[in-house]
């Protein structure tokens, strides 16, 4: 049972949790996390996301009328440094189809790379190894300082010629945050925190959907807060399953140190995962993220039903 104690890839408080209102680009899982036995992994997962609408700016609920998803392999590997520092990289690939009458509705591309990493300061009945002996902190919840950067390496709306095209949001951000996870019952039912503060720098833009603009302007992303409760429950030892609501808030947008008007965002979702292993180097993971679909329950901002599978190997110490 041990093996499972963080067998969840725990929402992804730290760097890029949801979408900007372009319903393209940016990713919303976490690199899976590396318990204390384990030196490694490589993950491999493809995300498939169903946009169904759109909060406007008073907070009512709108359906699309045209279709529009969003299909991304993604790779991932994390390696532990040592007991306290592990970190780990995420590389996705974009295909887009949104089927805005006149405008090309395929694109397609690599998005942004993300690079996350933990700063563990309690292991809450994790295996490690001390000297020549394995021991277990059976007191303290864990607790671990999160902490990565996005990489802008897709495609944003200054290059895209479509609203398709988009792969990236376009901006270095970096993010802060904690995770905290504490056993109600051993070897059976945990509850997790992830907090986290994301910040976006400065860019300069010179287009603007791929046209040159007469006066370059400077865009700035306002401050974003992601959050997540989890619920997990350990079957058994091959078997596990998990239930989270998480959201995000995020400040308004500059345009040349002018805040855009009613441009804030936020967003509450509902995931569910399930966790096999088959062997103890290999883990399973299906999941869902579900935007429920009524007024109030966000902002700004797109909703959408996702599925996600995750293959995940290990590496043992």
């Amino acid at each position: 049972m041990k093996r499972i104690i963080l067998a969840f890839a725990i929402l992804s408080i730290a760097a890029g949790t949801a979408k900007s209102q372009s319903c393209c680009g940016g990713s919303f899982y976490d690199i899976a996390v590396l318990p204390l036995d384990k030196k490694a992994l490589f993950n491999a997962g493809i995300n498939y996301d169903n946009y169904n609408g759109v909060w406007d700016q008073t907070g009512t609920w709108k359906k699309i009328s045209y279709t529009a998803y969003q299909i991304k392999p993604v790779v991932s590997a994390v390696y532990r440094f040592n007991n306290l520092l592990q970190a780990g990289a995420s590389v996705p690939f974009v295909y887009n189809r949104s089927e805005l009458p006149g405008l090309e509705p395929n694109g397609s591309g690599i998005g942004d790379i993300t690079v996350n990493g933990r700063f563990e300061i309690f292991h809450e009945f994790q295996r490690y190894k001390s000297g020549k002996k394995y021991v277990q902190d059976t007191k303290k919840p864990y607790l671990a300082v999160t902490f990565g950067v996005v990489l802008p390496t897709g495609r944003s709306d200054e290059m895209a010629t479509t609203e398709a095209e988009i792969t990236g949001k376009g901006f270095f951000m970096s993010s802060l945050g904690f995770s905290v996870m504490k056993t109600i019952i051993k070897d059976k039912f945990q509850i997790a925190l992830d907090i986290g503060w994301q910040h976006s720098f400065e860019k300069n833009y010179e287009k603007v959907y791929g046209v040159p603009i007469s006066t370059p302007v400077s865009k700035q992303l306002g401050e974003k807060l992601n959050y997540g409760l989890s619920f997990n429950y350990l079957v058994n030892y091959w078997n596990a399953a998990s239930l989270s609501l998480g959201g995000f808030t995020q400040g308004a947008y500059k345009i040349n140190d002018v805040k855009g008007a009613d441009s804030d965002e936020r967003s509450i979702y509902l995931t569910g995962s399930y966790t096999y292993y088959p062997v103890p180097e290999i883990r399973i993971t299906p999941s869902f993220k579900w935007n429920i679909p009524s007024d109030n329950l966000g902002k700004n901002a797109p909703t959408s039903l996702s599925f996600v599978i995750n293959g995940v190997y290990y590496i043992e110490l």
